[in-house]
C-alpha cells in the first residue's frame, strides 16, 4: 500500500434498484453522459480491468458478434476500459483482427479510473485508483429510467458468457410487468412461475392461457406474451415507481 491519506469512497456500493451515477466520460468514439446514454432504453455497462488483456479481447469479440441480439431487444451496450481512447483504438484494432468482428460500441476511456470507483471497482486505501482496482469485471444491466436491473461480478481471469447474459435479459423484461418469475435454467418460450402473492382466483383471470397448480404457492404457465403489451403502458409504470 502506498503511503498518504486513504481514499474514501464517497458512494455506497450499488445494489440492484439503485440509479446509474450521473458521469460524463470519453469513449474512443466521443464523449457520453451516462443519464444521457441510459434513459429511455435498456442499457448494458460491461466493464473490463485493462486493454490488451486476452480475455477482455475474446469478450469483445462476442458482444460485437452478438450486436444485432442486443440492438433487437433495445439494448445499448458501452464498455468500460482503465486505459486511454489511444490505446482504446489501437486495442480495438487488435480484437477486430483477432476475432473476425467489427466493434461497433463505444468504450469508455476510463483512464483515471474515477468511473470505474463511482461503480465499486476500486479498493479504497489507495492513493491511485488504477492500482486499486479490484482483480474483477462488472455486468451491469440499466433500465429505462436509469435504474440497476441486473449485475453480475466475475473475476477478471473469467470471460463471460453473453449467451447467459441475453438469457437474463430477456426473463428481466418478460418478469418486469407481469406477475411471474423464472424456474432456473429457463429459457424464451418455457412455462413461467405464478408470483404467490396471487391468489389463484386472481391467476384464474390474469393468466387466460391458464395454469399448472402443484401447490398453492407453485403455479406453473405458459410465459405472457410481450408483444401484446403497449409500450406507453410500460413507460408509464416505470414512471409510476419513482
Amino acid at each position: 500500500m502506498t503511503s498518504g491519506n486513504p481514499i474514501t469512497l464517497p458512494v455506497p456500493p450499488l445494489q440492484i434498484g439503485d440509479e446509474i451515477p450521473s458521469f460524463r466520460a470519453e469513449t474512443h468514439i466521443g464523449s457520453i453522459q451516462s443519464h444521457d446514454v441510459f434513459d429511455g432504453q435498456y442499457g448494458l455497462l460491461v466493464t473490463f480491468r485493462g486493454d490488451f488483456d486476452p480475455i477482455a479481447t475474446t469478450e469483445i469479440g462476442m458482444l460485437s458478434k452478438l450486436h444485432k441480439e442486443f440492438k433487437d431487444r433495445n439494448i445499448f451496450v458501452v464498455g468500460l476500459s482503465a486505459d486511454t481512447k489511444f490505446n482504446h483504438r489501437r486495442w480495438i484494432e487488435d480484437v477486430q483482427e483477432i476475432q473476425d468482428c467489427a466493434v461497433s460500441f463505444p468504450i469508455i476511456a476510463d483512464e483515471s479510473a474515477e468511473v470505474s470507483r463511482l461503480l465499486g471497482l476500486v479498493r479504497p486505501g489507495e492513493e491511485n485508483l488504477v492500482d486499486a482496482l479490484t482483480p474483477a469485471t462488472l455486468v451491469m444491466l440499466i433500465d429505462f429510467d436509469r435504474r440497476i436491473k441486473m449485475m453480475q461480478t466475475y473475476p477478471s481471469t473469467t470471460g463471460r458468457n453473453f449467451y447467459e447474459i441475453l438469457r437474463a435479459v430477456d426473463a428481466i423484461a418478460l418478469t418486469q410487468f407481469q406477475k411471474v418469475g423464472t424456474p432456473a435454467n429457463w429459457s424464451q418460450g418455457e412455462d413461467v412461475l405464478i408470483l404467490p402473492e396471487i391468489s389463484t382466483v386472481q391467476a384464474e383471470t390474469m393468466f387466460p392461457r391458464g395454469f399448472l397448480e402443484i401447490k398453492a404457492w407453485f403455479r406453473l404457465t405458459p410465459p405472457p406474451d410481450m408483444a401484446e403489451a403497449d409500450h406507453e403502458e410500460m413507460r408509464s409504470s416505470v414512471d409510476d415507481d419513482d
